[in-house]
């Protein structure tokens, strides 16, 4: 009897080894889960033409051995590239008047198998304006911080805040009034 208590303690505690020390998922770095998005986004949205990343900005918290869910942001631009073509992405040139997207992929890998959910919205010309004339008035107020030098550091460090607090809510304002594509994909790894 004793002899059974033992092997079925050995039996467990090798179950419980060899489980924490496998990960359910292959690891995913932060370019591997952008450019999967990105795949997905083509494979999935029955546009009739590729989008290439535009700009991505990794979140300092991306952990490519998590078993929770992450969070990644990122920007497409519609190519020239039609869908059934045979080209890579990095071959595609940008369109010059191109749709722009602006995503947002989450990645659930505590789900087995791992779950990709994907939203993009369309950047408005409109958007794109502003964000180039943003650019225009960082330049302008660059020059007006060089006028503003007398002016105690927290006064400059309050209005540069300020700018960035109005700009968010600008923008999630018009977010909100826009409808999102969401593409839920499951990803075998």
């Amino acid at each position: 009897m004793e002899g059974c208590f033992w092997k079925a303690l050995l039996v467990v505690g090798a179950l419980a080894i060899g489980g924490t020390s496998t990960l359910a998922h292959k690891p995913l770095t932060y370019d591997e889960a952008v450019n999967l998005a990105v795949s997905t986004y083509n494979n999935k949205s029955g546009e009739g033409t590729l989008y290439r990343l535009l700009e991505a900005v990794p979140p300092p918290e991306w952990d490519p051995l998590s078993e929770g869910n992450q969070e990644l942001n990122f920007t497409i631009k519609e190519t020239v590239c039609k869908v059934g073509e045979e080209l890579s992405l990095e071959e595609c040139s940008f369109q010059e008047d191109g749709a722009v997207m602006e995503c947002t992929a989450y990645f659930f890998f505590g789900e087995k198998p791992p779950l990709l959910v994907l939203t993009c919205e369309a950047v408005s010309e409109e958007e794109q304006q502003e964000e180039e004339e943003e650019g225009n008035e960082e330049e302008k107020e660059a020059g007006k911080e060089e006028d503003e030098k007398d002016q105690p550091r927290r006064v400059k460090r309050f209005k540069k805040f300020f700018k960035k607090i109005k700009k968010s809510v600008k923008k999630r304002v018009k977010k909100l009034f826009k409808k999102p594509r969401v593409i839920p994909i499951s990803i075998p790894f």
